[in-house]
């Protein structure tokens, strides 16, 4: 994820939660995080656009940032 901080600076924000910590807590349940690592998107007004799940290869999640800045 640092790779798609740096590769997309200024694009798009990259957020990273502990599930360890309470506030990460809450926010797996507001999500419904099960397990991780699980990578959420969403479009600038907070609404999920897409979730993935588990350990992908740095293509796909490329991939689906890609759509979400092409919405």
């Amino acid at each position: 994820m640092d790779g798609i901080r740096r590769e997309y600076r200024g694009r798009l924000n990259v957020v990273y939660v502990s599930i360890d910590r309470s506030d990460g807590k809450e926010s797996a349940r507001e999500y419904g995080i099960v397990g991780t690592p699980t990578i959420l998107l969403l479009d600038s007004e907070g609404n999920q656009v897409n979730v993935l799940r588990g350990s992908l290869p740095p293509s796909l999640i490329e991939r689906a940032v890609e759509d979400l800045l092409a919405r």
